[in-house]
């Protein structure tokens, strides 16, 4: 019997590890996607503003330099690279479709042995800006 009962608060405590672990990795990928988002919208509302023009009936290209400068002002206000570790980011832009990436490395708060202590999770966000 105590053989039976040790093996079950093994797999009770490997099952909360687990949970933890993951439940962790989750939280922080969700907070990188929205802040993924929130940096691709500064990017097109910004440059949306900048490209406005009347009666072309097409969209604008797009200034990857300014959309990479308007990605990084938002990541700095919203103090991103402190609220997430290695924090490594890019915009890049395709013809009118602004995108942002995101990667970043979770410490997770249990590390069983043969485990790596970390994840890396990445979020990307996209958005167009139509200029007409």
């Amino acid at each position: 019997m105590s053989v039976l009962i040790i093996g079950f608060v093994a797999v009770v405590l490997l099952m909360i590890v687990v949970v933890t672990d993951i439940s962790k990795v989750f939280l922080v990928r969700r907070d990188l996607d929205s802040t993924a988002d929130g940096a691709v919208l500064a990017a097109a509302n910004g440059l949306a503003a900048i490209y406005a023009q009347g009666g072309s009936g097409e969209n604008a290209q797009i200034d990857a330099d300014e959309a990479r400068r308007l990605t990084a002002e938002y990541l700095e206000s919203v103090d991103a690279s402190n609220r997430f570790d290695g924090l490594d980011w890019t915009a890049d832009v395709d013809g009118t479709t602004v995108t942002v990436h995101l990667s970043s490395a979770v410490g997770l708060p249990f590390q069983p042995p043969g485990w790596q202590g970390s994840a890396d999770i990445t979020s990307d966000a996209a958005a167009v800006v139509p200029i007409r």
